[in-house]
């Protein structure tokens, strides 16, 4: 949290994101914010940089606006991967709030925007509610982090 950035896809703390990760700066830094923090956690995830690499079929738990058959329920920590109608996820966050039976979900991510705004390139780390019918994949990669 409080974490902008400075210029595109830049600034000091960006960076170090982006460089903790395995990125290069001026990346697209939604997916290197998900392995820093599931790194920082001790999580040793792959360096995904792009956000569609999350969403393999041994770690996908939810799609398509229901749960995988034989997988989880979403759950703090998952991956919730959104498409904007692109024929592949490009953009990622951390769910952080319970799944619920409710319209929307609490997630925090890199590269977006705050206030509820659902943006593609956002300019820092924000907390925002989501709505699921937005969220295009779950993944999981806490369970088995090997990709």
């Amino acid at each position: 949290m409080g974490i902008r950035e400075v210029g595109r896809n830049a600034g000091a703390a960006v960076e170090r994101i982006i460089r903790y990760a395995g990125g290069r700066v001026e990346d697209a830094w939604c997916s290197w914010t998900i392995v820093y923090e599931m790194r920082k956690a001790g999580i040793m995830v792959p360096r995904l940089g792009k956000a569609r690499s999350w969403f393999d079929k041994v770690h996908t738990i939810w799609r398509a606006g229901a749960q995988v058959a034989g997988q989880p329920s979403p759950r703090p920590g998952d991956v919730l991967g959104f498409s904007w109608g692109n024929p592949h996820i490009a953009h990622v966050e951390l769910l952080v709030g319970a799944w619920g039976t409710g319209p929307s979900v609490r997630s925090v991510g890199g590269n977006t925007g705050g206030g509820g705004a659902l943006q593609r390139e956002g300019e820092g780390v924000y907390v925002n509610w989501r709505l699921k019918r937005l969220v295009t994949a779950v993944a999981n990669p806490i369970d088995n982090p090997r990709y």
